[in-house]
């Protein structure tokens, strides 16, 4: 069977997730991933994970030729199967578009609600938002309708209960490599802990990029409570107007370190992650309790998992089905419960350790590639 992940443009992240798909899939299948190109080259932190094919459709972000151009990128997937990642107006339309005219199945992948922003808009904001994006059919204004469309796909995958609730569809977790992900040499990330400058520091680490949905402030603010001068919150996403705001607080900026000051450090993180996670004495993913952030499944939980490090984690959106029994929670806006968290983990380290094991065998058996392999290879059978 020959499988197109169709993603909104190489450029955008999603990239990383239709690529790890592609890879569970080349063994049995011919498998493509190809878009549209806006930024010239595909994503630079995923621009060796697989040989993509760019569509040549520059004009695919403005209304007439919006329609031609979707029909160029339809008639450049040359899958029996369609993987259309993200409800935007370049991959779902274009992916229904094939199914018409060739009879291909489609399938549609959502990592979140991208409808989410659309749906928090005033009558006010909707309306300013549609007198300037009305010629934008790729913008967030036309979101709404191309998710009035998925029913017309033959299967919705959503990373959470909350989209497979809104969108009728089935929960599939992308996975991870647990055997790159997991405990790390000693002397390797001492000598890390060394180079970076943080001999003697006790880590708390954040292994995502900084957004105002991700909640990261709490966990930042709980450390600054927890009134220990040996810890520091590692931040390895890139240094981000978001990192530096946190970076310059008065009460816990003194705590933040973010080695990724420039393009090539970030990428060098990204590369080496599992070291990197192996600096942690704890492993956060915090998650604001936004609806966009309820309907998301950070992909970072399941690296964490695999590290075999204590996790504390936000309970909100799948977290707390995901981590029950293997990880700390705590509710969002709960301050004190992060705290808490810490102290246990600093305070009753065999506590903590017997945790993390925990969550590395789940992982392991649940969210590992092997397993996510096997479950997309049974999807792709289904739907022959």
């Amino acid at each position: 069977m020959k499988v197109s992940f169709l993603v909104p443009d190489l450029g955008w992240p999603i990239v990383g997730i239709a690529a790890r798909f592609a890879k569970y899939l080349c063994r049995e299948h011919e498998v493509e991933i190809v878009g549209p190109c806006q930024w010239g080259r595909p994503n630079a932190m995923y621009s060796q994970e697989f040989a993509y094919r760019p569509v040549d459709c520059p004009k695919i972000y403005r209304l007439p030729e919006y329609f031609r151009e979707v029909r160029k990128l339809s008639r450049a997937l040359r899958g029996d199967m369609v993987v259309a990642m993200k409800a935007f107006g370049s991959t779902v339309p274009a992916a229904l578009l094939a199914k018409r005219e060739r009879g291909c199945r489609v399938v549609v992948y959502l990592d979140e609600w991208d409808g989410a922003v659309s749906a928090s808009w005033t009558r006010g904001e909707r309306l300013r938002n549609w007198a300037r994006d009305w010629l934008h059919p790729c913008n967030n204004v036309y979101v709404p309708w191309v998710e009035r469309r998925l029913p017309e796909a033959d299967l919705r995958l959503g990373t959470t209960r909350f989209l497979q609730r809104k969108f009728d569809g089935r929960v599939f977790h992308v996975g991870v490599d647990t055997d790159r992900y997991g405990p790390q040499d000693p002397e390797r990330v001492a000598a890390l802990k060394q180079r970076l400058g943080l001999q003697g520091k006790r880590l708390v680490v954040f292994g995502g990029v900084v957004r105002p949905h991700k909640g990261v402030e709490l966990y930042a603010s709980a450390l600054a409570r927890l009134g220990r001068p040996d810890c520091a919150l590692l931040i390895l996403g890139p240094l981000n107007e978001h990192v530096r705001q946190l970076m310059q607080h008065p009460a816990y900026g003194h705590l933040i370190q973010c080695p990724a000051t420039d393009a090539a450090a970030t990428k060098a993180i990204h590369d080496d992650m599992p070291l990197y996670l192996g600096l942690g004495d704890a492993l956060i993913v915090p998650l604001a309790d936004t609806v966009l952030a309820q309907s998301q499944m950070p992909c970072k939980v399941f690296e964490a998992m695999a590290m075999a490090k204590p996790i504390v984690a936000s309970a909100v959106s799948d977290l707390p089905e995901v981590l029950e029994g293997c990880g700390y929670l705590a509710a969002a806006q709960r301050e004190d419960q992060v705290v808490a968290a810490y102290r246990a983990i600093f305070g009753r380290p065999e506590e903590a350790r017997q945790l993390g094991e925990r969550a590395r065998a789940r992982c392991v058996a649940q969210y590992g590639a092997a397993a996510s392999r096997r479950a997309l290879l049974a999807l792709l059978d289904e739907l022959k």
